[in-house]
């Protein structure tokens, strides 16, 4: 597997430099013409650079996706984002979205307490969500959604080393628009969606969105309630107030509940461990360490115990202010609020033994502030800014083990103030060539307290002598300085065509080892905070009246203090090695015409993380979260029939082999492939009204994404989540 994805990487990076080279030399000859809207591809307005701009007009690996397109992808919730986002691995480990694990051209952060901010950051319109339980969200009102690849840190506000995920919504316009949209799906799903927004008056527009999503649990519970039900409630208010024509003042509120559901919902299956303590799957049917045994191998079904319980709410406030200041200049603010409350417990032996039950919480609060000025016309334009992060949090995580009468558990609280001064510009050296450089400098001071308290005989077991928890309390005052910096060659020989060469650094502030059980050594109870060195070169082309689209990028990553997450068991460590990553992602969109629309992506990657103990010895292992290559494919065929349009929409990807751990053990290995999923919509011309019918998991493929392994006693065993079956629905949606 591993010399064939070398191979492949090695084909698709000569097949791009030829792409360079030869494809590009009759794009000199095309003028840019205006084609039919429904035969050329869409072109779609980015803010990646902070600035309004084609996607195809700035040097940065960007998958962009608009609201339409994403109905007819039937992507809903930000963990679709994967089935077509090349380089982009998101899920949920655990079922219900406790946290959310995002990888981007295998960078990661695995870890799931809930202080860990991830290591590619998540935006909604220009907030960061520095939590990663809110990460895994409803997409409801959106406008579109940025995905960036690479480090992003000069002018985005907080440091990711990996990329980062935008969700941009509908904001308020001049003319009254909204839309209502209905759902009802397989496990009794009844989905509600609704926008409206309009003038309030001269110079002030607002707009209101709400969701609703009400669906029992697809993994029937013969012992009690099904478990992995949602329940989830949001709304969105925008105010947006226009006193001139230089000045215009953005308010905004929402609201997201996920009220309390029975969740858990993991299959756990034999394993043993290996001469290195590395869990290794039994065959089927093969007993846990406790003796239970799934009776019909189906992960959709179970004995639960212990029905779990999981809720989470989030409140943000906030605005935005951009004044022109003329000559050029303007000022650009925004200012955050967020309060978080998450509470999470689920069957940790995911059967009908009284074993174990696993809890986590969060409370916290985020504050956000940012600053920039901008210089925006001439030969030279830059950006320069400040930006500031407030978090203050209380965390719990605990492993009840009633079966032993043990109860190890730990609460722990970390406060977070950063603050970062960043600069970057851009200068056309000729009219086809541009230099950009930036750079970014970022102060974090935290506070930490960490009390780990364990009763019962079993706490010798748990609580190993010079580990963190055998410290009882433990507290710390710290601060780190982190810079990060971009150097970019935009080439432009035509309107069709951009070649892009670019060096960033990106940096991700320390952090502190927590856990339940806390077995991370006291000496390294705080580790440091990662660099990553990127050299990326790419390019984008248009060919045939821009009907035909092909972006793509090689890659190369050099990681220094790379923060590693080591789970094994109840142990959860993260420390600082080293590690390489490189590979290429490529994109391809095509209109053929007569109502055809085709888009396929491919991902290739190779990861290598050194120094991770396994047994007595230190070894180099894969990331997680990083398969050898992906495939993304979507084809839509739209019918003009007179009263209106028909279209379908079909779309799959291929994941391969990955590995959810670390260690790479042969429990946590998750085997590649195939999702798809279909649609079919009728909208009538000139009412606003469209009907659809969709099936998701359409071959109904029971699709393991994640897995943990606990072989080690008691359980003696691993933990695997699966992606939802089938799922069928048809939805109404009218929209004015």
């Amino acid at each position: 597997m591993f010399k064939d994805s070398i191979g492949a990487f090695r084909s698709a990076a000569c097949g791009f430099a030829l792409a360079v080279a030869g494809l590009s030399m009759p794009a000199f000859a095309q003028d840019r013409a205006a084609p039919a809207a429904d035969d050329a591809v869409d072109e779609i307005v980015v803010t990646a650079t902070r600035r309004a701009a084609n996607v195809q007009d700035i040097g940065i690996a960007v998958t962009a996706l608009g609201g339409d397109r994403l109905t007819e992808l039937g992507l809903r919730n930000s963990t679709d984002l994967a089935a077509m986002t090349p380089g982009l691995q998101f899920t949920a480990p655990g079922g219900p979205p406790v946290a959310g694990l995002i990888s981007i051209r295998g960078v990661s952060q695995n870890d799931f307490a809930g202080h860990i901010e991830p290591a590619n950051a998540f935006y909604v319109d220009e907030v960061y969500q520095p939590s990663n339980a809110t990460s895994v969200q409803e997409l409801f009102d959106v406008s579109r959604v940025e995905v960036l690849k690479g480090p992003q840190g000069t002018l985005f506000g907080r440091n990711a080393t990996g990329g980062l995920i935008h969700v941009i919504t509908n904001q308020p316009t001049d003319e009254l628009n909204g839309f209502v949209d209905a759902t009802y799906g397989s496990y009794d799903q009844f989905r509600v969606e609704a926008a409206v927004g309009g003038p309030l008056g001269e110079g002030v527009s607002a707009r209101i969105a709400v969701l609703k999503n009400k669906a029992d649990g697809y993994i029937k519970n013969d012992i009690g309630p099904d478990i992995l039900a949602n329940d989830t409630l949001a709304a969105r208010g925008q105010v947006k107030i226009e006193p001139n024509d230089r000045l215009t003042v953005n308010l905004f509120a929402d609201w997201y509940k996920i009220r309390p559901v029975a969740t858990g919902g993991a299959m756990i299956t034999g394993a043993a461990q290996d001469a290195d303590g590395l869990g290794v799957l039994l065959p089927p049917g093969s007993p846990t360490g406790f003796g239970y045994v799934d009776a019909d191998g189906d992960p959709y079904t179970g004995s639960f115990n212990f029905a779990g319980r999981f809720t989470r709410e989030t409140w943000t406030v906030g605005g935005k202010i951009n004044l022109d200041l003329g000559g050029g200049y303007s000022l650009a603010t925004v200012t955050s609020y967020q309060s978080l409350d998450s509470e999470y417990a689920a069957d940790n032996d995911f059967s009908p033994i009284d074993i174990g039950i696993f809890g986590q919480n969060a409370k916290a609060k985020h504050f956000t502030q940012e600053i920039r000025l901008i210089e925006d016309e001439g030969a030279f334009r830059w950006t320069a800014g400040l930006y500031y992060l407030n978090i203050k949090g209380d965390y719990f995580q605990g492993f009840n083990l009633p079966a032993f009468g043990t109860y190890p558990r730990a609460d722990y609280s970390v406060d977070t103030q950063s603050y970062s001064a960043f600069g970057q510009a851009e200068y056309d050296l000729t009219e086809q060539l541009k230099l950009t450089a930036g750079i970014r400098v970022t102060r974090d001071e935290k506070k930490y307290y960490y009390s780990e308290v364990c009763t019962g005989p079993l706490c010798p077991v748990f609580i190993a002598p010079g580990s963190l928890a055998s410290a009882g309390v433990t507290t710390d005052k710290h601060g780190e300085t982190g810079v990060s910096g971009r150097l970019a060659l935009d080439y432009k020989p035509n309107s069709d065509t951009l070649l892009y060469a670019s060096i960033n650094r990106g940096y991700k502030a320390f952090n502190y080892n927590a856990g339940f059980v806390g077995q991370a050594p006291l000496t390294g109870f705080r580790f440091k905070g990662e660099n990553l060195m990127a050299y990326e070169v790419g390019g984008k082309f248009e060919f045939f009246d821009r009907r035909l689209r092909l972006n793509g990028a090689t890659y190369y990553y050099d990681y220094s203090d790379y923060q590693a997450f080591d789970q094994r068991g109840f142990n959860f460590t993260l420390f600082n090695t080293s590690a390489k990553m490189y590979g290429a992602d490529f994109e391809l969109s095509a209109r053929p015409g007569m109502g055809f629309q085709f888009d396929a992506g491919l991902a290739l990657l190779h990861t290598n993380v050194k120094g991770i103990p396994i047994g007595t010895r230190l070894v180099d292992r894969k990331a997680p979260q990083s398969p050898d290559y992906t495939i993304n494919l979507a084809a839509t065929k739209r019918f003009d029939l007179g009263f209106g349009q028909l279209s379908g929409t079909m779309n799959a990807i291929y994941t391969d082999d990955f590995y959810a751990q670390l260690t790479n053990a042969q429990a946590t290995l998750i085997k590649g492939s195939w999702l798809a999923n279909a649609r079919v919509s009728l909208k009538f011309a000139d009412s606003g009204f469209e009907l659809a019918g969709f099936v998701n998991n359409l071959f109904d493929k029971a699709r393991k994404t994640f897995a943990f392994d606990v072989s080690a006693p008691p359980l003696g065993g691993s933990y695997g989540t699966y992606a939802t079956p089938r799922w069928f629905g048809v939805q109404a949606r009218y929209s004015f």
